[in-house]
């Protein structure tokens, strides 16, 4: 005898509410492993039904590419902190693609408060000399892909612009991601030591455990790198996403 469909969701809801009391990420293949030798299990498309009838009761919440989530409340960054910049570039150079983030941006999940910030430019590579003449022209203090040791005299502050050339393609009308800043401040702490490197990590783990991302999302951007999450968040032993 089948198992009747409110069974069938009974046995999912049980199963979720586990999976959010281990972490606050879990995949589809997660939550189909955690309904073990079921006859739901056993039925992917049905299985989907449900998780988005939980999705709208919001009993989890989604976290991109079949990635769950127990965190209602999503991760975002504050827009005025970068708004002058972007203001100032979007008027000049409106064609030219580009994203803006700033450290003062990852303050309301930081132990200690940073007091100065830098405001980073990520531009298509070939726009930086234009774009870096602009903004000196404007009052801005420029440091076009700086490395440790070209950096080393560039101090944060209001002003402060760290122009960045990348290969990558992206879409600015939806750059700044919370998922892509947290990578490029991996990769820039790693370059220009912005931050105390543990701080940067007891950051990042308080921002995807208390604020929901597109956990997919980062997790493709930090293998592109070539990086893990380990890495991204500090070696507390508490889990973030579930075992496959």
């Amino acid at each position: 005898m089948k198992e009747p469909p409110a069974s069938m969701k009974m046995s999912l809801f049980s199963a979720l509410a586990e999976l959010a009391r281990a972490c606050p990420y879990f995949s589809f293949q997660m939550v189909r492993m955690s309904l073990g030798d079921t006859p739901l299990s056993a039925k992917p498309a049905l299985l989907r039904e449900y998780l988005s009838e939980a999705m709208k009761k919001k009993v989890v919440h989604d976290a991109g590419r079949e990635w769950y989530s127990s965190l209602e409340t999503p991760a975002v960054l504050d827009p005025e902190a970068t708004a002058p910049l972007r203001e100032a570039l979007a008027k000049r150079f409106p064609f030219l693609p580009h994203y803006v983030w700033s450290t003062r941006q990852v303050n309301p999940w930081m132990h200690h408060l940073l007091g100065k910030f830098i405001l980073f430019v990520n531009i298509e590579s070939g726009g930086e000399d234009d774009v870096a003449a602009f903004l000196r022209n404007e009052g801005w203090s420029v440091i076009v892909n700086p490395t440790a040791k070209t950096a080393k005299d560039f101090a944060p502050g209001e002003r402060s612009v760290v122009i960045r050339g990348i290969r990558r393609p992206f879409d600015p009308a939806t750059e700044p991601r919370v998922e892509t800043m947290l990578v490029d401040l991996m990769l820039e702490n790693s370059r220009l030591r912005l931050m105390d490197e543990t701080e940067r990590q007891e950051m990042s783990r308080k921002l995807v455990t208390t604020h929901r991302v597109e956990i997919a999302s980062l997790l493709a951007r930090l293998r592109k790198h070539r990086l893990d999450l380990a890495g991204l968040v500090g070696a507390d032993t508490k889990p973030i996403i579930g075992e496959k």
